[in-house]
């Protein structure tokens, strides 16, 4: 059985003029989103043997918190930077060798690709972290509607 984890980066920085979207950092409290996430899964034992993610700078900001929590190798990949939910499966598809993945990666489509792979409607929050299970022992094997939601889990942080 392979399992991927579907994690939307942490809540950004609002846009400035002259920072690129690309380059928006995560603020205080997506730091402490990803945080309170990464401290469950650890508590949990919950691990990955492969982290995919995005190449801007929030979602590397989310993949290297998580690596304080579960130590994994990570692939930066920048043409995931908003990318289509076709993009992500042929993405995973092809670069996916492990039982165990995490994505990291952005709205729209990290939501449409749950959505594609479940059947479910669901729009995730910053730091949402959606676990679908597949029933096969080859990414190249998962297609739309053949994932299943194990979980949902999304962090519950207070800021000012």
């Amino acid at each position: 059985m392979l399992k991927l984890f579907v994690l939307r980066h942490g809540k950004a920085v609002r846009p400035k003029s002259g920072l690129s979207d690309f380059d928006r950092r995560l603020n205080r409290k997506g730091v402490a989103q990803v945080n309170q996430v990464g401290y469950i899964l650890r508590s949990e034992s919950t691990t990955f043997d492969q982290v995919i993610a995005s190449g801007a700078l929030r979602t590397r900001e989310t993949a290297t918190i998580m690596r304080h929590f579960i130590h994994s190798p990570v692939l930066y990949d920048d043409d995931l930077y908003l990318t289509s939910a076709s993009t992500i499966l042929s993405t995973i598809t092809k670069v996916g060798n492990e039982k165990n993945i995490l994505y990291v990666g952005h709205n729209n489509g990290i939501s449409d690709f749950v959505n594609l792979m479940t059947g479910e409607n669901l729009l995730l929050s910053t730091s949402m972290l959606v676990e679908i299970s597949f029933n096969f022992d080859n990414w190249q094997m998962i297609s739309a509607g053949t994932g299943n939601i194990e979980r949902i889990l999304e962090p519950d942080v207070c800021s000012f």
